[in-house]
């Protein structure tokens, strides 16, 4: 089975000019982990995820072991929200973007995302525009579709009789 049988074909993708509001209103608003950030022929540049969105107004780790020792100043901290008004998707995405091909196959992908510590993969064509998405659930549930739902496989008495293995023991009394 490839990633082009399963994916999401409905990608909400953003440019290299998104504003660091709009990639949060996107990102929160429609309980998204991931934005791939594609140019007006939407090739994939680089891609922004709701980590890299919240780290810009979490404290650093340092800031946090300095208030451990004085007060704490989280006005200041929810401050950093207006700071953000000038940052673009391209200043904050990751250039480096593991993706997977349409031909794919899943088991492949899945092992992509597990090595790389990634939850899902963009999916591109072969002309590297982004024509999908697709997760590590999506794979996992296609996977139990195809082999664990259904009808299970019959038991040894049934395969060699036809009929369940307790109409044998009915047919004893």
């Amino acid at each position: 089975m490839t990633v082009s049988e399963i994916m999401s074909r409905d990608v909400m993708t953003v440019s290299p000019d998104t504003t660091y509001r709009d990639l949060c209103k996107k990102i929160f608003t429609s309980h998204i982990h991931t934005l791939p950030v594609v140019t007006r022929e939407n090739k994939l540049v680089g891609i922004v995820t709701r980590r890299d969105i919240l780290e810009r107004i979490y404290p650093k780790y340092q800031d946090v072991m300095d208030y451990l020792e004085t007060p704490q100043d989280f006005e200041a901290m929810e401050e950093r929200i207006k700071d953000m008004a000038p940052i673009k998707a391209k200043d904050i995405m990751c250039r480096t973007v593991i993706f997977a091909r349409e031909t794919t196959l899943i088991m492949r992908a899945l092992s992509r995302m597990i090595v790389r510590h990634v939850d899902q993969l963009p999916i591109l064509n072969n002309d590297d525009q982004v024509v999908g998405m697709v997760t590590k659930g999506d794979i996992f549930y296609s996977l139990f579709r195809k082999h664990m739902a259904g009808e299970r496989r019959p038991s040894k008495a049934r395969q060699e009789t036809g009929k369940p293995r307790h109409a044998k023991k009915r047919a004893k009394k």
